[in-house]
């Protein structure tokens, strides 16, 4: 399996203060995640990156673009590493709940929005209700490979026109896509590489929507 991290490269956001965080697992594990606080924040965000065995990290590029358009938007996000263990979703869940922990810790009554790419999607969909998210949004789903039951939480799913693993006809009658319905990006597989802000821009808007702006 190729990297799940396009050629893009980012930097930290100007519009946010960016804080560096250790935190602990409900099963005792340490993780690291970053969160960015915009001046006064009116939602926050969870950004959940892809496989941790195949160049997943909470620095991917597609996370940093998102996270910086949300910031635009007044919303406070948080990237957390993933354990490397098996890779299963599983195993990872506590680790998303961690973050989206840490974020409604810092910022009482503001809604939840959680956002994943590829592995982090499946992992978001698990742990989306468990938080109390408003909406989920899953960013090239591999759902031909993963089962799924349809998500309590608001969905939107985008979908990469030539994705490797789960193309668009191959996933139409899964029942989350009938559920939620398909954003699809026209031109990208899989990896995104060329279509970071395609892919953010619709994450914002989908966001944003979701916020009631």
């Amino acid at each position: 399996m190729s990297s799940d991290s396009p050629s893009e490269d980012f930097t930290s956001s100007t519009l946010a203060t960016l804080e560096t965080v250790e935190l602990t697992t409900d099963d005792g594990i340490t993780i690291s995640a970053d969160v960015e606080t915009p001046a006064s924040p009116r939602a926050i965000a969870a950004l959940l990156h892809p496989h941790p065995l195949f160049g997943g990290r909470r620095d991917h590029p597609l996370l940093l673009s998102i996270a910086h358009a949300l910031h635009h938007k007044r919303v406070t996000t948080a990237r957390g590493d993933f354990r490397q263990a098996s890779g299963n979703t599983i195993e990872e869940m506590p680790d998303a709940i961690a973050c989206c922990h840490e974020l409604q810790r810092r910022h009482r009554e503001v809604p939840l929005v959680i956002v994943g790419y590829s592995f982090g999607s499946i992992v978001a969909a698990r742990i989306a209700s468990v938080v109390g998210a408003q909406h989920l949004i899953m960013i090239a789903p591999p759902l031909s490979t993963v089962s799924l039951a349809i998500p309590a939480t608001p969905t939107t799913l985008i979908i990469a026109e030539h994705d490797q693993f789960s193309p668009p006809a191959t996933i139409s009658d899964d029942p989350i896509v009938k559920d939620a319905g398909m954003s699809i990006v026209a031109g990208a597989d899989h990896f995104l590489n060329g279509h970071i802000s395609t892919v953010s821009e619709l994450t914002v808007v989908a966001a944003t929507n979701a916020l009631g702006e």
